[in-house]
């Protein structure tokens, strides 16, 4: 029975001594202080992409293909001379749709085809827009859709934005620490609050050539961040 005792307080004083042990770890992760932090680069938009449609109506579905197939022909040969490199020119598939009109006793009926093709371009240089939208309507462009601007190395800004919000949250965590005799010790978690996008800038689509387009100014890429710190006591000195 005395071995059994014995055992049986042996086993109770490293319970205790674990739970203790435990507690103490506990105690100090509970050490730690969050902040959030903002940080934002500025840019100009640098890239501009416009869509243009080349369009045909009639009734004779092949003589139709053939006027948008030499017209988007044309307009490529154009864009390329104008320096638009090949890799920034995106001519989609011919799409042929049933015309309908109505007659005179209001019956709907198919009065022939709709040959339509679609043409994305990237502007490396935005000040050429003008240019470029010359030459589209006078090749036989019908439509010129929304213009986006953007911003080429948007991503590589954005994560410039990032570390300043995490040094904006580290130094704000360095004051309150120093102001409640604490010092930081380490990086605990980061946490991401703003979701990188694209920048774009639309204008109104237009069938027609604009006034000179007004180019967008300086733009702001923002980035948030919550941080948590582990942190520790400081010792008084005077002590």
């Amino acid at each position: 029975m005395t071995k059994s005792y014995l055992k049986s307080s042996v086993l109770s004083v490293c319970l205790l001594v674990l739970t203790a042990g435990f507690h103490q770890v506990t105690q100090a992760a509970e050490q730690r202080i969050t902040a959030t932090g903002n940080g934002s680069v500025n840019a100009v938009p640098d890239l501009m992409r416009v869509t243009f449609w080349v369009e045909e109506r009639g009734n004779k579905l092949s003589s139709q293909k053939t006027v948008v197939d030499n017209t988007t022909e044309r307009l490529l040969n154009d864009l390329l001379k104008k320096d638009v490199a090949e890799k920034d020119i995106q001519s989609y598939q011919l799409q042929i749709y049933p015309q309908y009109e109505q007659d005179s006793d209001g019956k709907t009926k198919q009065s022939g085809f709709i040959v339509r093709r679609e043409i994305k371009v990237t502007l490396r240089n935005p000040e050429n827009y003008d240019n470029v939208i010359d030459l589209a309507l006078s090749r036989g462009v019908t439509r010129v859709g929304q213009i986006q601007f953007e911003i080429s190395n948007q991503q590589a800004l954005y994560q410039q934005a990032l570390i300043q919000a995490y040094k904006q949250a580290q130094m704000k965590s360095e004051q309150l620490a120093e102001t409640a005799g604490l010092a930081l010790t380490g990086t605990l978690s980061i946490t991401e609050r703003s979701i990188s996008r694209p920048f774009m800038m639309q204008m109104a689509e237009t069938s027609v050539r604009s006034d000179k387009v007004s180019l967008p100014g300086q733009q702001t890429i923002e980035a948030s961040v919550e941080v948590v710190f582990s942190v520790k006591n400081v010792q008084n000195k005077s002590n």
